[in-house]
């Protein structure tokens, strides 16, 4: 009688667990979320990410704090949302560069593409090639012609080594066999300094953070890194349809820590899906020159491992990886 008794009670608890989360998840969000960004106060994922959070609050009816975690290139604010408890309050809005490239750089991070569910895509970052006014350079076959004329005169500026303007650019030599002269710097502002006063042949950049120098002619885009021409842009050609097999991705979205209930994902999903398409963000976005393209959850996990895929095979032919 008692070894029944204790089966029954047994399951009964199992049951009343597992309605726990879907009981919790009826009633979110009951209090505010937390929105971790990987990267400093004020830079363009900030902004993005505050603008979202504010389009998100408005039809979800909870207000959000966005706390920036930044450092060690995204991985310290990654780290910190992995851990978080999975119930919802705690969301992290970051490009898929912490996932895809950095875990293959260094091996001591807490986390991995396992470690987050996957919420939605929200924002496509184009970098470009971009040249001084006076440069000769009409097109990529330009500069390749050049290159091969005179193997290592021409040289790039990027942000530094190991990232995607870096990447991308190395696939570009890998794919046409020429040699280029890559310039690191400690972010965009002193490349742009160079490639204003054409010490550098070309720069390799985020193309909407140059538009002031775009408008005002100082600088001109030869072509983009993306499969799909820049909306704002729309004369600068893809490398492939330049004649060079390169597409380098950068994008990025909304993750929770791995164990998030379904029904949570889904209404995140859900408010993401409306913020992304209210008024308030599309009007933000155009005015920032930011590319929007919402993907439900599943295809923006399914984008982010291919990435990864992608992002391992360049890093180890740079010996960039670590074994």
């Amino acid at each position: 009688m008692n070894r029944r008794f204790d089966r029954r009670s047994a399951l009964l608890l199992a049951l009343l667990c597992a309605a726990l989360p879907a009981v919790a998840a009826s009633d979110y969000p009951s209090r505010p979320i937390q929105m971790i960004v990987p990267f400093a106060a004020g830079g363009g994922l900030d902004i993005n990410a505050r603008s979202l959070a504010q389009a998100m609050s408005e039809n979800l009816g909870q207000p959000f704090a966005v706390i920036n975690r930044d450092g060690a290139a995204g991985t310290i604010g990654l780290n910190t949302g992995a851990g978080a408890r999975a119930d919802g309050y705690t969301v992290v809005f970051t490009p898929a560069v912490p996932l895809t490239s950095e875990p293959h750089r260094l091996k001591a991070l807490n986390y991995g593409l396992d470690s987050f569910r996957y919420v939605c895509k929200v924002f496509d970052n184009i970098f470009a090639i971009a040249v001084p006014a006076k440069s000769p350079y009409r097109g990529v076959q330009d500069i390749l012609a050049d290159a091969r004329k005179e193997p290592g005169k021409v040289s790039y500026g990027t942000s530094g080594t190991g990232s995607i303007p870096h990447l991308g650019t190395s696939d570009i030599e890998a794919a046409t066999k020429v040699a280029l002269t890559h310039v690191p710097y400690k972010g965009d502002a002193p490349m742009l300094q160079d490639l204003l006063s054409e010490r550098l042949s070309f720069g390799a950049v985020l193309a909407s953070s140059i538009t002031g120098h775009l408008q005002s002619g100082a600088l001109r885009l030869v072509a983009v890194y993306t499969d799909q021409r820049h909306p704002s842009f729309p004369d600068v050609p893809t490398l492939k349809e330049s004649g060079v097999p390169v597409v380098q991705a950068s994008f990025g979205g909304v993750l929770v820590p791995a164990k998030t209930p379904d029904a949570v994902v889904a209404r995140l999903e859900s408010s993401c899906r409306e913020a992304v398409a209210s008024p308030r963000y599309q009007a933000w976005a155009r005015g920032a020159n930011q590319v929007v393209d919402f993907q439900p959850g599943k295809d923006f996990e399914r984008q982010v491992r291919e990435d990864s895929r992608l992002k391992a095979a360049t890093l180890a032919r740079l010996g960039l990886a670590t074994p």
